[in-house]
C-alpha cells in the first residue's frame, strides 16, 4: 500500500509541482497526545484544510499521507524530493508539561533565503489561527528540514497536551471554534504570502460557533458552586449549586467577538426535576435582554435562547443566577454557544455543532467501530457516514431502543478520518470518526 501511494504522488506532482504538506506522524506513531486527541489525527486534520484553501488559491498540493499511516521520515523526504515540489511544510503540534502553550516555527538554520521567508511569514498566521504565546521562529536540524531539497518549514501549531485551563486536545477533536481549520488556513494564507498569490477568503469566519465552557478561561462564576460529573454535562462536566443558601450564585460567560453583527445564543444544561424553572438569564450585546429558562427539561442539547446583536470584543456576555430559585431547585452552569447570523440574520441552525457524547471507537484488532449516541432512548435514528471530502460512504438505521451501534465499514472502505452525522426529531449530531484498517 506504500509503494502505491508514493506512485500516486509522484504522478500528480510531476503535472503540477508547487507545495507538499507533511502531516507529522501516523499509524503506530502517534506523536504527541492529550486526553482527547492524538497528534497524528490533529496533523492530518489541519493538512486537509490547509489543502483546501490553498488549492482555492489556485496552488497545486501534494501531501506525504493522506491516511492514518505510518511513513517513515526518509520516506517523506523522498515524496517531497523526488516529486519535484517546490516548497514543503510539515504540520506538527508541540507537547511538554501539561502547562506550557505557544506557537513556534522552525527552519534549518543553513537553509535558503526562501526557507527563512517561509518561515517568517507563516509564523504571525499561526499566531492569528489560536492567539497562545508567542514562542518565536527558530531553527532546528530536524530531519525533514535537513533532507528535504527544496525551502522547509516544520510549524508547531500549539501544545495539544496543555490541560491546565482548558483541555487543548479537546478543541482538536471537537474542532472548537474551527481550532483546525483556522490552523490550515493559517498554513495557506503564510504560503501565499510566501509566494506572492492573492491569499484564499477564510470562508469560515464570524460564521463559525463559539463555545465558552464551565472550565475555560472566558467563563467566570461567583457564589458556592460544586462540580458536577453526571453523564450529558457538555465536556463531561458542569457546575450546579441549590437554592438553600442567602448568597446569589452567578455564572457569567464572556467570549471574544470577532465581528459585530446577530448571534444566535444557545445553552447547554444537564436537566432533571429537581432543576430551577426560573433560572434568570441575562444577554449583554448591543442592548441588554433579561428572561427566565427552565431546566427541568431540555437538556444535555443546545437550548435557543434568542437571536442577539453583539459588538466586536469581549464586551458581551451572557449571565445567569438562582436569584429566583427556591428551596432546593438546582441550576445548572455549563456551556453558551454563539452562531453568527451575519448582519440580515440569517439563520445559521445547520451549524449547531456536535453534542460530545456522540462518539465513536475503532476497534484496532478488526474493522468494525462502535458508535454511541447519549441520551437517544426511543424511535429510529438515522446515520449517514461521509468522507473528509464530504461523500456519503454509507446510511445506516440505529435500531429503535438502541443508542449503540457497530459499524462495519464495507471492503472497499479504507483507513482514514471519517464524519458521522446523527440525525433524531429533526436535530442532527455530527461527530469524528478515525477508522483503521
Amino acid at each position: 500500500m506504500k509503494y502505491t501511494i508514493l506512485i500516486l504522488l509522484f504522478v500528480f506532482a510531476a503535472i503540477a509541482a508547487d507545495v507538499i504538506l507533511d502531516p507529522g506522524h501516523g499509524g503506530s506513531d502517534t506523536g504527541a497526545s492529550g486526553p482527547s486527541y492524538t497528534e497524528k489525527a490533529a496533523n492530518l486534520d489541519v493538512a486537509y484544510h490547509a489543502k483546501s484553501y490553498l488549492e482555492s488559491a489556485g496552488v497545486a498540493v501534494g501531501m506525504t499521507r493522506t491516511t492514518d499511516i505510518h511513513v517513515s521520515l526518509s520516506d517523506r523526504c523522498s515524496i517531497a524530493n523526488s516529486g519535484g515540489w517546490e516548497r514543503f511544510m510539515s504540520i506538527h503540534e508541540n507537547a511538554f508539561d501539561g502547562a506550557t502553550q505557544g506557537q513556534e516555527t522552525f527552519c534549518y538554520g543553513s537553509g535558503s533565503a526562501n526557507s527563512f521567508n517561509l518561515r517568517n511569514l507563516v509564523h504571525p498566521e499561526l499566531l492569528w489561527a489560536h492567539g497562545y504565546h508567542d514562542r518565536g521562529t527558530k531553527t532546528a536540524s530536524y530531519y525533514v528540514l535537513l533532507n528535504t531539497t527544496m525551502p522547509s518549514i516544520l510549524g508547531e501549531g500549539s501544545f495539544i497536551d496543555y490541560n491546565v485551563d482548558w483541555d487543548e486536545s479537546r478543541r482538536y477533536a471537537t474542532n472548537w471554534n474551527d481550532h483546525e481549520g483556522r490552523q490550515g488556513y493559517a498554513y495557506a494564507k503564510g504560503y501565499c504570502n510566501h509566494r506572492g498569490i492573492a491569499p484564499p477568503t477564510y470562508i469560515y469566519g464570524p460564521a463559525d460557533s463559539i463555545i465558552v465552557d464551565n472550565g475555560d478561561p472566558e467563563f467566570r462564576s461567583g457564589g458556592p458552586w460544586n462540580s458536577g460529573t453526571y453523564s450529558g454535562g457538555w465536556n463531561g462536566d458542569y457546575l450546579w449549586c441549590d437554592a438553600t443558601d442567602s448568597i446569589e450564585n452567578w455564572a457569567h460567560w464572556s467570549p471574544y467577538i470577532e465581528d459585530s453583527g446577530e448571534y444566535s445564543v444557545y445553552m447547554w444544561w444537564l436537566y432533571g426535576t429537581n432543576r430551577c424553572d426560573s433560572v434568570f438569564v441575562c444577554v449583554f450585546g448591543v442592548s441588554n435582554d433579561s428572561f427566565f429558562v427552565s431546566q427541568k427539561s431540555g437538556g444535555s442539547a443546545w437550548h435557543y435562547l434568542g437571536n442577539f446583536d453583539f459588538s466586536a470584543g469581549s464586551g458581551g456576555y451572557v449571565n445567569i443566577g438562582d436569584r429566583y430559585a427556591t428551596g432546593g431547585d438546582v441550576v445548572i452552569a455549563d456551556a453558551v454557544l454563539w452562531i453568527y447570523d451575519g448582519p440580515l440574520g440569517i439563520s445559521a441552525a445547520q451549524n449547531i455543532p456536535n453534542s460530545p457524547e456522540l462518539k465513536s471507537y475503532p476497534n484496532p484488532f478488526n474493522n468494525t467501530v462502535h458508535i454511541y449516541i447519549h441520551s437517544i432512548y426511543n424511535g429510529i435514528c438515522e446515520l449517514n457516514i461521509y468522507d473528509i471530502c464530504g461523500r456519503l460512504v454509507e446510511s445506516l438505521q440505529l435500531p429503535k431502543n438502541s443508542n449503540s451501534f457497530s459499524w462495519i465499514p464495507k471492503p472497499d472502505v479504507s483507513s482514514g478520518v471519517y464524519m458521522i452525522e446523527a440525525s433524531y426529531n429533526d436535530k442532527k449530531y455530527i461527530s469524528k470518526i478515525v477508522y483503521m484498517e
